[in-house]
């Protein structure tokens, strides 16, 4: 290893662990500030950049959490799950199962399992807004297939598409979080809410579903049929309704962008 290579080794490993006790002879001593004020410059800019893109992809979980629990969080989870990779896009995608144990572990945090699904929701929307751009499936496309050959369309879903459920009142706690000036919302729900997720050209979307349509696009993302998803609406509802509710499903579906191609 050349001395060059050593020296940067060196300077990574005293950033990386801050509280790592070493000898500071090797840094000038001629600076403006002395060898272990200088070294602890780099490592606090270090862990502040990690901190802004952890705050950037999670900025109800700071609202939430407020500047100095956060600030703990995040300081723990850059120890925990160090950056090993020049771009920082996926740093913080462990940040909801970390969380999840802190829950669980951290008297600091106890009692707050909506934080979970909080950090849950703010990833997967980054998640969508970054997903591959690809084009969308029309209602021209659709009107120029053959009816016979409807019952066997497979459907392929838009790659920014996330289906999320939530025991917690996580979107309208995101919303009164984001909004300016943040405003109070309670995180109880009472019952289990299935929720979409999903980019409409540069916007990122996100609604809840009625049990039948989340059925229905359950059996599209298994890779059934029109005819099975049809089946499966059957179990729900009066026979001679499906195909009406089945066809209002995939229009609003592609009206909305989440469909991306069909299989014959």
């Amino acid at each position: 290893m050349t001395p060059l290579a050593r020296l940067q080794n060196r300077f990574q490993d005293c950033i990386l662990d801050s509280g790592k006790t070493a000898s500071t002879a090797w840094i000038s001593a001629s600076g403006r500030a002395a060898p272990d004020i200088q070294l602890s410059i780099y490592s606090h800019a270090y862990r502040a950049r990690l901190r802004e893109v952890i705050a950037n992809d999670y900025p109800a979980t700071l609202m939430a959490l407020g500047d100095d629990l956060f600030s703990a969080l995040v300081a723990n989870y850059i120890r925990t799950h160090p950056s090993h990779y020049f771009s920082l896009r996926d740093f913080g995608r462990n940040l909801p199962c970390f969380v999840a144990d802190r829950v669980q572990h951290d008297a600091g945090y106890r009692g707050m399992y909506w934080l979970v699904e909080l950090t849950e929701f703010e990833w997967t929307l980054g998640l969508a807004f970054n997903a591959a751009n690809v084009s969308v499936f029309t209602e021209q496309d659709m009107a120029r297939i053959p009816f016979e050959i409807w019952p066997e369309l497979r459907f392929i879903v838009h790659p920014s598409l996330h289906r999320l459920n939530f025991k917690w009142n996580i979107p309208e706690m995101w919303l009164a979080l984001t909004s300016d000036p943040p405003t109070q919302v309670s995180a109880e729900r009472n019952m289990d809410s299935p929720w979409l997720i999903w980019r409409e050209q540069l916007v990122t979307r996100f609604r809840s579903m009625p049990i039948d349509e989340r059925q229905a696009l359950e059996k599209v993302l298994e890779g059934g049929s029109f005819n099975e998803v049809c089946e499966e609406l059957a179990t729900l509802m009066n026979e001679d309704d499906v195909p009406l509710r089945a066809a209002g499903l995939l229009k609003g579906w592609i009206a909305q962008g989440l469909i991306s191609g069909i299989q014959q």
